[in-house]
């Protein structure tokens, strides 16, 4: 199926893209606050299950984003995507980074080694997708995806996508699972995702997490938008984060010479480069967005509002936390969020979440639940 650019007959139609941060153990809240939000929009989802999925015509997801996403595309339902995470997310995130003294021995068990089992995430996500592709995925459901990943062997960003564009086929052939490996191998945490090429077995290819370029990957959609509609085609893209815990502390800024014991072990510095780009990509694509619509391009950029968090629960939650006060922590804080945009987007000043309210006071019903 080759999806052509939307033509300006159908300009009162908008162009609808959903965009999904990385945060790894955090994607539960995503996945929690995206339901939440249908069933107090949609009274019918207390019983049903929604199909969010079907109403965007391009989703974008970045690391655990990127397993979000092809699961909206694919049509599988939230409430198998949350059980993903919570019964298999311990078996995954075995060895939590610890804080304080045990940091040191935590990262010498791992100087050569990932800290977490890829496996067991790569036997979770096959049961969920199997051996779907991205071509056989856009067949059948016509959601455009775009995953962003990194080349191990040059450096070099990469986004892997559906057929959406008419003569762009490279990466028909690769499978979902492969597809959310590539984007999720987050340093430290996972190794290198690893795999044949889709159209010869002899070559091999590595991926790196695709968070380290485009954890917020609501630049990447709207760029991929931009160049799958006419000009006169108005675009909506919603933008989810991940319960973004900022990890700063200024009690440690007295003394300006950090090494390995203030920086982690490295992994100080995944965790800042991933909030300051979910941070400054989202300011980014929000003055662009007015800038285009200054020119006469109607584009509409909605950044979900996340709540401010007590020091308890930012201390429960993490990247790698999957313990049962982590996953207690992540769904009380996506209800209270989804509340919290619901009761803004019904608001008489909805600053733009109005469109929250279109999207999901329509959205279709899962017609099997698997």
């Amino acid at each position: 199926m080759e999806k052509a650019v939307i033509p300006s007959s159908d300009k009162e139609k908008p162009f609808r893209v959903l965009t999904l941060d990385g945060g790894g153990m955090r994607g539960l809240y995503t996945a929690a606050l995206l339901q939440i939000l249908a069933k107090r929009f949609d009274q019918r989802f207390h019983e049903k299950e929604p199909d969010i999925g079907k109403s965007f015509d391009l989703i974008c997801g970045t690391s655990t984003g990127a397993i979000l996403a092809c699961a909206l595309g694919v049509g599988i339902p939230l409430s198998r995507v949350k059980a993903l995470y919570i019964e298999h997310g311990p078996r995954i995130f075995t060895d939590p980074m610890p804080k304080g003294k045990r940091l040191y021995p935590w990262a010498f068990k791992h100087r050569a080694r990932p800290a977490a089992n890829a496996q067991a995430m790569k036997a979770a996500l096959s049961d969920c997708f199997g051996d779907t592709t991205l071509a056989q995925a856009y067949e059948k459901r016509g959601i455009a995806l775009c995953i962003p990943t990194i080349t191990a062997v040059n450096y070099r960003a990469r986004v892997l996508k559906t057929p959406h564009n008419k003569g762009k086929h490279r990466d028909n052939n690769y499978r979902i699972v492969d597809v959310c490996m590539a984007s999720a191998a987050a340093p430290i945490f996972f190794p290198l995702a690893k795999r044949t090429g889709p159209n010869d077995d002899h070559t091999v290819q590595h991926f790196v997490d695709g968070g380290l370029w485009a954890n917020n990957p609501v630049l990447v959609g709207l760029t991929e938008a931009l160049g799958m509609v006419g000009a006169d085609v108005p675009i909506e893209i919603v933008s989810v984060g991940t319960c973004d815990q900022p990890s700063g502390d200024p009690n440690k800024l007295g003394d300006v010479n950090w090494g390995l014991k203030d920086w982690q072990a490295g992994v100080r510095i995944v965790e800042m480069s991933l909030s300051a780009q979910a941070f400054g990509i989202n300011a980014t694509a929000g003055f662009l967005a007015q800038y285009l619509s200054g020119c006469g391009r109607s584009v509409k950029i909605v950044r979900l509002k996340e709540s401010n968090k007590s020091p308890e629960q930012f201390s429960a939650i993490g990247l790698d936390r999957a313990n049962e006060a982590a996953i207690r922590t992540l769904l009380s804080l996506a209800e209270a969020d989804a509340d919290h945009n619901h009761s803004i987007a019904l608001s008489a000043d909805p600053s733009n979440l109005e469109i929250l309210t279109d999207i999901f006071s329509n959205l279709s019903i899962k017609e099997t639940t698997e």
